[in-house]
């Protein structure tokens, strides 16, 4: 049971370091166009809503990383 317990954490843990780092990828990617709209509102709402969809995976992620942990404690993990 303690061998299948820590795959699930590793597994958890990767996935978490895996997908946080693709979202700081995508608020950087988001805020490099708004920043290089030249004042464009096409380009800037795009910018931002790159931005905004990063945000909300980065909540998603969290979200069900704490969600994995309760579930993790509720069955009688470590």
């Amino acid at each position: 049971m303690d061998r299948i317990n820590a795959l699930f954490n590793n597994l958890i843990t990767w996935g978490a370091n895996i997908a946080l780092t693709v979202a700081a990828f995508f608020l950087m990617w988001g805020a490099f166009i708004y920043m290089s709209a030249g004042g464009s509102p096409r380009q800037m709402e795009t910018g931002k809503s790159a931005m905004v969809h990063a945000l909300i995976g980065l909540v998603i992620v969290l979200a069900a990383k704490s969600i994995a942990t309760v579930v993790r404690n509720a069955i009688g993990g470590p």
